[in-house]
């Protein structure tokens, strides 16, 4: 099985005998909102601490120009695939007003001062150019010691303004059944023995499943829940 083969089977053609249940919902919830990205991206785009690319190929059409990963130094992920450019961190390697769109899934919470990094992402966009971003809410301790937020859509939207993006539009990437069945499945992948799982797996998974299917995404309010947040920032 060749690496792009491995890649695709995790993260776009799920199936939830493929990965741990936990793992098969929140990447559902990702290729969700990385399909409303789909039909608009343009240009020139990078693919900010990139990781593994896993969307790349998905999101490519006649009207990208170009699409550059950017990463840290190697990593556990590069043995499948590498980026483009390796940066420092702080500083992306590219001048001012370079890309149309700009997009970093799963990664903010993983960069301490948030508002710098928005900036610099800022100035590398062109003007009127889109960042798209995803972060989780509901998901264990991940990459320590650099797991660092959990946002709430006011704190996203305050960090765009200081960040002088013109306008945000943020939106749940699952609502409160997607919070209650991705915390249930996180306990049953991380703190049930195997031979309690295959007990109740057929039950689980039914119930897990439905919670899913039966997710709304309500809007922003008192008391509400959410799995993750993904939206769009415009410079």
């Amino acid at each position: 099985m060749n690496n792009q083969k491995i890649i695709k089977d995790q993260f776009i053609d799920l199936k939830v005998e493929n990965l741990p249940i936990s793992y098969y919902i929140i990447r559902k919830s990702l290729l969700s909102a990385v399909s409303e990205l789909k039909p608009i991206i343009k240009g020139k785009v990078l693919d900010l601490a990139c990781g593994l690319m896993p969307y790349k190929e998905y999101l490519m059409n006649d009207s990208v120009e170009e699409y550059i990963g950017v990463d840290l130094e190697p990593t556990e992920y590069h043995n499948l695939e590498k980026p483009d450019f390796y940066w420092d961190g702080q500083k992306i390697p590219f001048e001012a007003e370079t890309f149309d769109f700009v997009i970093a899934t799963e990664f903010l919470e993983h960069y301490f001062d948030t508002s710098s990094i928005l900036k610099e992402i800022q100035r590398v966009l062109k003007p009127g150019g889109t960042f798209f971003f995803t972060v989780p809410n509901v998901w264990p301790l991940h990459e320590v010691p650099y797991d660092y937020h959990r946002f709430t859509p006011y704190a996203l939207s305050e960090h765009f303004k200081i960040a002088n993006f013109s306008k945000s539009d943020i939106k749940f990437l699952g609502g409160r059944n997607y919070h209650l069945a991705l915390s249930l499945a996180i306990w049953y992948d991380n703190y049930w023995s195997e031979s309690r799982k295959k007990v109740i797996k057929p039950f689980f998974n039914y119930i897990v499943n439905t919670l899913v299917k039966k997710d709304k995404k309500q809007n922003f309010a008192n008391n509400q829940m959410f799995s993750g947040l993904y939206g769009f920032a415009t410079k």
